[in-house]
């Protein structure tokens, strides 16, 4: 039995290798922009409809006018 490697053959497995790795680590980088993306547009939803909240609050929690109050 030759304990040799054909040098192609060792070739060629480590690039099927080497592309293999590649492919798989260009489909998660894309995935992970894709949820952070995801991540950011939601971000901004929830940002958008927490605002109004804020703004209420702020308006209750202001001291009142006693001016403005009637009274019967």
């Amino acid at each position: 039995m030759n304990s040799e490697v054909d040098v192609n053959i060792l070739i060629s497995h480590y690039h099927k290798k080497l592309s293999t790795l590649v492919n798989q680590n260009i489909l998660l980088e894309a995935k992970m922009e894709s949820m952070t993306k995801d991540y950011m547009d939601l971000k901004q939803k929830f940002d958008a409809l927490q605002s109004p909240k804020r703004a209420i609050k702020k308006w209750v929690n202001q001291p009142v006018d006693k001016d403005w109050l009637i009274t019967a």
